[in-house]
């Protein structure tokens, strides 16, 4: 008996089972504020052997937006619906021509549409209730109150502006860069959050007018700088005549401050010495 063997070429095709490559997010940026409850999500397709059919866009770890046509340019999309103030999550999922799928990186962002509250309490030591004008000698008048935490805080002085960064404790306490010269000021405060939300109250006015100034005098380090009020001499009117009040030195009070003064400049005086 004579066996023969025949030999049969088989050709098998296996498929082609290669997940696509990461899509990588763009925007919302991750841990970033946004002020629109409708933002766009943009993000850059995949790349690889594999063949993209669509993508899909899950917001809050649910498929919102399905078939999301492959592109070889960055690819923007929205949501279906608006989004709640608050924190979210966001990705993309690729899905293969072959069945096969692959998730992006998970994002977060915060919409936040309100503006920061502020609420001024005191100019100058006064309280504010909402008065239009305040008077004061102080050339450096401090104006205080609360806005949003990390907001950026704004107060200008006629043209010049001061900006300090609200803390976690949401206060904030700010004066003018320079001394302000007698007169009426125009004083107007704005507040702009992370999210670019913006606040800005009506303008009030600041009159500086004569009276106790303040002097500041550097010292060097550690001592800090010393600050102090010049009383004004204010005249006493005797009929007929007007004179200025006249008190004995030894009756006067021991001020304080002007002995501290005098301690301070003779320190500074010896400091400086010593460094030449």
């Amino acid at each position: 008996m004579i066996w023969l063997l025949i030999l049969a070429a088989v050709t098998a095709t296996v498929p082609n089972r290669i997940r696509p490559d990461t899509p990588v997010l763009i925007s919302p940026n991750n841990n970033s504020t946004i002020s629109t409850t409708a933002p766009t999500f943009i993000f850059n397709p995949s790349g690889g052997e594999t063949l993209i059919s669509h993508y899909q866009l899950w917001p809050d770890g649910v498929k919102n937006t399905d078939h999301i046509p492959q592109s070889f340019a960055t690819i923007t999309t929205q949501a279906l619906s608006a989004l709640a103030e608050g924190t979210h999550t966001w990705m993309v999922k690729a899905i293969g021509t072959n069945a096969t799928e692959r998730d992006s990186a998970i994002w977060t962002f915060t919409i936040d549409t309100t503006a920061p509250l502020i609420l001024i309490e005191t100019v100058a030591g006064q309280e504010f209730q909402n008065a239009v004008s305040f008077s004061t000698s102080d050339r450096y008048p401090v104006i205080s109150g609360q806005s949003e935490s990390n907001a950026a805080l704004s107060i200008t002085f006629d043209n010049e502006a001061v900006t300090v960064l609200v803390g976690s404790d949401r206060l904030f306490s700010v004066k003018p860069k320079t001394a302000l010269a007698l007169g009426r000021h125009t004083v107007s405060v704005s507040s702009s959050d992370p999210a670019g939300n913006n606040t800005l109250l009506p303008s009030f006015y600041l009159d500086i007018i004569a009276g106790a100034g303040l002097i500041t005098i550097p010292l060097p380090s550690p001592f800090p700088d010393l600050s102090f009020t010049v009383p004004v001499i204010v005249p006493l009117t005797l009929a007929p005549v007007t004179a200025f009040e006249l008190i004995p030195p030894l009756l006067c009070p021991i001020n304080w401050w002007l002995v501290i003064l005098i301690i301070l400049l003779i320190i500074y005086i010896i400091i400086s010495k010593r460094r030449r």
